[in-house]
């Protein structure tokens, strides 16, 4: 079986960890809390995107992020690509701050039957070609923390997409999906995540699983995952 390998080092540090990685990625911005490291997957996106009023809120929180320097010089570096969405919750003065920017702002108010990130998802696959062999990662923040019902609808878009690696971050967790056609290696670094992790089967029970480099390792015999009666949470990555 194929190996996938996971390497949140690889966006979550300044300075990357290298290797032979070769990764793209593209920042997708929601309405719940903005991580503290958000200027750091910023720097890494090659494209950002901000799903409808949540521009508001890159617009009011970046400048907490950067309190000495002048507010208007950090709202200008912190420009999204795309405004994607409704459009209805956009505050007036924000929407003519980035179109004065230049930002690409796209009105989707007549598609109702999908909500603002799974446009944003939409419009970076049918801009990119070929994602089953690309490297492009989706880092998506403000997706984790708020209503119960919204986070799990972000998590939905795991499965909605699941061609496309896409990962859920906020301040406390990192969340994504393990596509039962692969064997998946994920490699810890302690400086910026860990030590618990969990393993949960949302769509469907997990047959056969097993782990290595874990604290309590499913690995002596093989175990199926099912919820709610078999899952793995608050496990320690010992390795």
């Amino acid at each position: 079986m194929e190996v996938m390998e996971h390497s949140s080092a690889d966006f979550l540090l300044s300075t990357p960890s290298g290797g032979s990685r070769q990764r793209s990625y593209a920042l997708i911005i929601l309405n719940y809390d903005v991580p503290r490291f958000t200027a750091v997957l910023w720097d890494r996106a090659q494209l950002r995107l901000c799903a409808d009023g949540r521009v508001n809120h890159l617009y009011d929180v970046i400048l907490s992020f950067f309190p000495e320097e002048d507010p208007l010089l950090v709202r200008q570096r912190y420009k999204p690509d795309v405004i994607k969405g409704d459009l209805d919750s956009i505050r007036p003065e924000v929407r003519e701050f980035y179109d004065n920017l230049g930002s690409t702002i796209l009105d989707e108010s007549y598609d109702q039957d999908t909500t603002d990130i799974h446009k944003c998802i939409a419009f970076i696959r049918d801009c990119t070609p070929d994602l089953e062999k690309s490297n492009l990662i989706l880092l998506i923040v403000g997706a984790l923390g708020g209503r119960f019902d919204h986070e799990l609808g972000n998590i939905n878009v795991l499965y909605t997409f699941p061609n496309i690696r896409i990962v859920l971050l906020s301040n406390h967790s990192l969340v994504y999906l393990l596509p039962k056609t692969h064997r998946h290696e994920i490699l810890i670094d302690h400086s910026v995540e860990g030590p618990h992790c969990g393993l949960v089967p949302v769509a469907a029970p997990s047959q056969s699983t097993t782990t290595s480099g874990l604290q309590w390792d499913l690995s002596k015999y093989k175990h199926k995952l099912f919820y709610p009666n078999i899952i793995l949470v608050s496990s320690i990555c010992a390795k």
